[in-house]
This record gives C-alpha cells, sequence and structure tokens, in this order.
C-alpha cells in the first residue's frame, strides 16, 4: 500500500484498515454510469463476506464519510434481532 499524500488520504486508509480488521472487504472502483442512470458507493454481502464498494471517482472527503457512517451501521446491533433476555422469556 503507498503511503497517504495527505490527511484525507490517511484517514481514508484508517478506515479501510478498520474494516479489514472487523472482515469487511472494501473495494475502491470506478463505477460505471450512463445516461440516466448514477452509480454511487453501497455495501453488500457477497458469497457470505461484508463488501463495500466506494466510487474511486467520487472526491476523497464523500469516500471518507460514506465509508465512515458505513462501519457505525455495522457495528449498530440489528434491532430486529431478539437479544438473549428476550429469547429466554419465550
Amino acid at each position: 500500500m503507498a503511503a497517504p499524500k495527505n490527511k484525507q488520504e490517511a484517514r481514508l486508509q484508517e478506515l479501510i484498515l478498520s474494516a479489514k480488521r472487523r472482515n469487511i472487504h472494501v473495494r475502491t472502483e470506478k463505477l460505471l454510469r450512463e445516461a440516466g442512470y448514477r452509480a454511487k458507493s453501497g455495501s453488500c454481502r457477497l458469497k457470505g463476506q461484508n463488501v463495500i464498494l466506494i466510487d474511486r471517482d467520487a472526491r476523497i472527503s464523500d469516500q471518507i464519510e460514506f465509508l465512515a457512517t458505513a462501519l457505525a451501521e455495522h457495528e449498530e446491533p440489528s434491532s430486529n434481532t431478539p437479544t438473549d433476555s428476550q429469547n429466554s422469556q419465550n
């Protein structure tokens, strides 16, 4: 991995490493666009692996914001999943 050129690039690399430690694969790709269609960064599961796709043509500040938000969402427990205490009440 090349050394970051500035603070924003360093922050983006920190977030990517944080994702990797959580077993989340981050891919920075050129997301194709066509007339009437605008692709944007997003996340999904691919073959059981959490994957975050980042549009490499987006401003670096937007990449950082998206990745930070996506990682925060991966930390939040799902409100649809019963907790152990709820399971023991049934």
